[in-house]
């Protein structure tokens, strides 16, 4: 990643992207359009989310900035169009430059699943099968 190594970012897992779209889906009395925040419950930075995944599958995992130029560029030649490139490396420069930090974080939007949950219930059966 091109991320800044020490700079937390917030994470979500895609089950409780889903389980709270569903609960909104069978909510009737919810109607229109809204903002509706997630964020795991911790904020780690990649460099702890290497501990994290290092402990999880019992190797060494670390982590190692790509130059923000490489990142985009190697997007392009995974098949990524330049423009969504460019809107990536958009992203994670906002992020490195603490875009996270602008807005305050509300308990409320806190969800159900961390990473090192994420790591251990997703990520370690990946990699072990």
């Amino acid at each position: 990643m091109a991320n800044t190594a020490d700079q937390p970012l917030l994470t979500v897992a895609t089950r409780d992207v889903a389980a709270t779209a569903a609960a909104l889906l069978l909510d009737t009395a919810w109607s229109g359009q809204a903002r509706v925040p997630l964020v795991s419950p911790d904020s780690l930075a990649p460099d702890a989310m290497a501990e994290v995944i290092s402990e999880t599958l019992g190797r060494t995992v670390r982590y190692q900035q790509v130059p923000l130029v490489d990142f985009q560029a190697r997007m392009v030649q995974r098949g990524a169009s330049p423009s969504l490139a460019q809107h990536m490396a958009d992203m994670v420069n906002a992020q490195n430059n603490g875009i996270y930090d602008a807005e305050p974080r509300d308990p409320a939007s806190a969800t159900a699943i961390g990473f090192r949950q994420w790591c251990q219930g997703i990520l370690k059966p990946a990699v072990q099968s």
